[in-house]
């Protein structure tokens, strides 16, 4: 739990045709991180990655065709993808058959598109041509005289009626012939005519007073008679169009069971491919390389060997410091290894910064300073509990793991108000209903600032202990040591917490200078001394040829003066920024204050004042549960990042994240 899991290093060598099995394997294990081998060889990818690429984009275009069909058949198949491999695929071998599979979806598409999209296109074709022969019926127009001028230009359609003098105006330099005729709606029915010489200029007249041209129609009898034949032809077509929506239903649903397995095949293919990008290939061997935690390594090599049939070649190695230090290539990944209480701050962490394989895991250190923080600054049983319902309402009804975590930190926060309000025996505000268990904020000020300092000395000291931890973990003795953080600056910060509290219980001052001259000015001049001392060490110790001396002095010795004040000034506000828990928490009951205050005003001032007071104290309660809870949440987070990270936290981590499909 305060380290990160101990991680191997996974080699794999598989044959091709084993490929497949094998990725889905591990991503359905969910144990092994890969680490891209083929930028491990320096970026020098083997011939074989250009046939993958090709494949890749074979599938790409494949997955392109499959969602084109599901569109039209007005299904989503991510939905019902699942997330691991259901079915063996090979993608090298099966390319060929799932591009058959889908050529024959798409031909049975076609035909029932054809077959159901042509009752519809008819449809609209007869509705537009009877909506022309009612608009020339009701104009009284014969339009079969109107077809038989071929010797100069005419068209009709219709017009804004506003529009009608500025095409007037428009066509005045041109020999024309305008007739305006019924009124539809706002707009008017006009006929052109001119001579066929004039047809672009006409034309640019007419779209620049909107003009929507209606097709002159060719009728074959009266008007009535081709209106009746029109509206009959329509009728069967919306029958013909029912029957043929029953049957696309019905074909849709059978097209689409056939098509989510092909889906299904694609996406895993695509994906075992993609995921191969991080392979190497030789010939027709592959070679997954990846860290998985020490304690998974022999269920790991089984299901390896399993999905191979012990085709495969599996070797372990355990990290040592010469691979730590090799930088990116080989940067071992961070994997967690929490309780599921901790889990959700795992990601505040992460926010931070992704701590190294070397360093310590902070997450429980954090998890209980940020409850802590927290419930002394949000002490209430009433919104602690609201809080907790709230957060599980959150955790049951979403199925996202970062919200559900986000629900679980909720309700660790509304827990631990809960008990902060019986220590501080408040209510929903009301701090007589129950006695206070430890203290009341607002009786006992000065009181509730030492304990806050205080409670800032524990976590400023757990953030020095673990950065000496790290240190020496990581054999930088000279940080862990001799550094402002390291043991050196901790003995200076206990030291002047010793004798603040010296000084406060006994108020002897004449002992104070000479305890101040050894217990604090002892670490200080070591701290400034810290490079000189650490090379004397190299060059008595280790024998190393080294001067002793900083080459220039001057300006090492003002850096280590700035850093020297640095360093106690940093202690300094560190420490006393742990006031502003007791400064928000006397916030917190301030607003009950106010909110109180207001509510007797009202029930004091108006009628019906016994239904405003308690509308007052809920409104005003929920309010505060809003902002106070939203303000705590971002003091505690930066008391934490800074306060207490800034004295340890290397970070430049790599998170784990196993293989998954």
């Amino acid at each position: 739990m305060l380290r990160p899991a101990q991680m191997a290093r996974v080699d794999i060598r598989v044959p091709q045709d084993y490929i497949a099995r094998t990725t889905c394997a591990l991503a359905g294990l969910k144990r092994l991180h890969i680490i891209n081998v083929r930028k491990m060889r320096l970026g020098k990818m083997t011939l074989d990655s250009h046939e993958d690429s090709n494949l890749i984009r074979k599938y790409t275009e494949l997955k392109g065709r499959l969602k084109d069909l599901s569109r039209y058949l007005k299904i989503n198949p991510d939905a019902q993808l699942v997330s691991c491999c259901q079915t063996e695929v090979n993608p090298h071998d099966d390319i060929y058959e799932i591009d058959s599979q889908v050529q024959q979806l798409e031909e049975r598409v076609s035909c029932l598109k054809e077959e159901v999209d042509g009752p519809k296109t008819a449809k609209r074709e007869k509705q537009e041509l009877l909506r022309r022969l009612e608009i020339f019926s009701r104009a009284g127009i014969d339009v079969r005289r109107l077809n038989d001028c071929r010797y100069f230009y005419s068209a009709a359609g219709l017009i804004p009626g506003e529009n009608l003098w500025r095409l007037e105006l428009s066509l005045s330099y041109i020999y024309h012939q305008l007739i305006p005729s019924i009124s539809i709606g706002k707009r008017r029915l006009v006929f052109i005519f001119g001579s066929l010489k004039d047809r672009e200029k006409i034309e640019k007249a007419l779209k620049s007073a909107y003009f929507e041209k209606v097709d002159i129609p060719c009728p074959t009898g009266s008007y009535n008679h081709d209106l009746e034949i029109l509206k009959s032809q329509i009728q069967e077509l919306e029958t013909q169009g029912l029957l043929s929506q029953e049957t696309w239903e019905k074909e849709r649903k059978e097209i689409a069971k056939e098509l989510m397995p092909a889906y299904q095949m694609v996406m895993q293919s695509l994906t075992i491919l993609e995921i191969g990008k991080s392979f190497d290939k030789l010939g027709n061997i592959y070679h997954i390389c990846g860290w998985t935690p020490q304690a998974e390594v022999p269920i790991l090599k089984k299901k390896v060997l399993e999905a191979t049939n012990q085709q495969a070649r599996v070797s372990i190695a355990m990290p040592g410091e010469n691979q730590r230090r090799r930088g990116e290539l080989f940067k071992i990944p961070t994997c967690f290894q929490n309780p599921l209480l901790l889990k959700p701050f795992e990601r505040l962490v992460s926010e931070y910064g992704i701590p190294s394989y070397g360093e310590v895991d902070p997450t429980f250190f954090f998890a209980l300073s940020f409850l802590f923080m927290f419930g002394v600054m949000f002490g209430d049983i009433g919104h602690g509990l609201a809080l907790f319902a709230c957060g599980l309402f959150i955790f049951r009804k979403s199925s996202m793991e970062n919200i559900r975590e986000t629900g679980l930190i909720i309700m660790e926060c509304g827990l631990m108000s809960a008990i902060f309000g019986v220590f501080y025996g408040s209510i929903f505000g009301f701090e007589h209903l129950i006695p206070a268990l430890w203290f009341n904020p607002m009786q006992n000020i000065p009181y509730f600032m030492k304990v806050t300092i205080g409670f800032g000395i524990i976590i400023i000291s757990i953030g020095l202990i673990l950065n000496i931890i790290n240190s020496i973990m990581n054999n930088d003795y000279k940080k862990g040591i001799l550094g402002e953080f390291g043991i050196m600056g901790l003995m200076f910060y206990w030291g002047c917490i010793g004798l603040m509290i010296f000084l406060l219980t006994t108020g002897n001052t004449m002992a104070e200078f000479g305890y101040m001259l050894v217990i604090l000015g002892l670490p200080l001049l070591v701290i400034f001394l810290k490079e000189p001392l650490f090379n004397l060490y190299n060059r008595i110790v280790l024998k190393e040829r080294q001067p002793i001396l900083p080459e220039n002095l001057g300006v090492y010795l003002m850096e280590s003066l700035i850093e020297v004040g640095d360093a106690v000034l940093g202690y300094l506000s560190n420490t006393v920024s742990f006031i502003r828990i007791s400064a928000f928490a006397l916030a917190h009951a301030g607003l009950f204050m106010a909110v109180f205050a207001l509510a007797d005003t009202l029930r004091s001032g108006s009628k019906g004042g016994f239904l405003w007071y308690w509308m007052t104290i809920v409104l005003g309660n929920i309010a505060i549960i809003v902002i106070e809870g939203v303000v705590v949440s971002i003091q505690t987070i930066r008391l934490g990042y800074y306060e207490f990270f800034s004295k340890f936290f290397k970070g430049g981590g790599e998170i784990y994240k196993p293989l998954r499909i």
